[in-house]
Parts: C-alpha cells; sequence; structure tokens
C-alpha cells in the first residue's frame, strides 16, 4: 500500500509541474511570438493534467484521513481547496477565451498573455499552499 500511496503523491506532484511549468512557458513564449497553436495545447495540457490532479487529491486525502475542520492542517486545507475551486472556475473562462481568440484568429493579445501571466502567480500560490501542507 505504502508504493501506491507514493505513486499517488509522485504522480501529483508532476501534475503540478507539468501546470506551473506549462503555464509559465505559455506565458513567456506569448510574450516572444508563440505559434497560435500553443494557448490551445496548454488548456488541452491543463484540463487532462487537472483531472489527474482531481483524482490524486483525493488519493491522497484518502491516504492521510480527513483532518479535523478545527486544526491548523485542516483549516489550511479548506483554504487551499476554496482557492483551487475559484481557481478552476477561473481557468474555465481563462479556456473559453482562448477558444474564442482561436475562433478569431488572433491567439496572441495582451488579455491572454495577462491570463497566462495570472495562472502562474495562481498557481504559484496553490504550490505555497501545498507547501504548509506538506511541512507545517
Amino acid at each position: 500500500m505504502a508504493v501506491l500511496h507514493l505513486l499517488v503523491r509522485t504522480v501529483h506532484v508532476l501534475g503540478m509541474v507539468a501546470l506551473l511549468g506549462g503555464s509559465a512557458v505559455t506565458w513567456y513564449a506569448l510574450r516572444s511570438g508563440a505559434p497560435p497553436s500553443l494557448p490551445v495545447r496548454y488548456e488541452w495540457l491543463f484540463w487532462g493534467t487537472m483531472g489527474a490532479m482531481l483524482v490524486t487529491g483525493v488519493g491522497n486525502l484518502g491516504a492521510l484521513g480527513a483532518p479535523g475542520p478545527g486544526t491548523r492542517w485542516g483549516t489550511v486545507l479548506t483554504v487551499k481547496l476554496a482557492f483551487v475551486t475559484a481557481f478552476v472556475v477561473g481557468s474555465a473562462l481563462r479556456t473559453l477565451v482562448v477558444l474564442r481568440l482561436r475562433e478569431r484568429g488572433a491567439i496572441a493579445t495582451d488579455a491572454l498573455r495577462r491570463l497566462y501571466g495570472a495562472t502562474t502567480l495562481a498557481l504559484l500560490v496553490v504550490v505555497l499552499l501545498a507547501e504548509v501542507l506538506a511541512h507545517g
């Protein structure tokens, strides 16, 4: 069972690497004249990886047990989950913007660069909250 829990945690961490790294690369590439297909490719990566993050996140909670809401760890987890929920809603809106801009043929806009910059910053916040959960 320990190997399974390690595998679940590893997939979760690698998923965050893909999300954060992909958003940072997309943001930077849009600033540097990226190919028009890059944001659409990242959106595919993003939503596939978010599915894996959901499954492995639930798996992590199952391995660790449900924290008491009155504990510091439970409070930080609640904040992280609320932030991630808002982030996912914002990401759905970002995806809609990418698809609309693609239809118009205007993929590398200032607004899109700002959206990917905000995505990168929001993911950094999630990493910081995860760090607090992992190490107190």
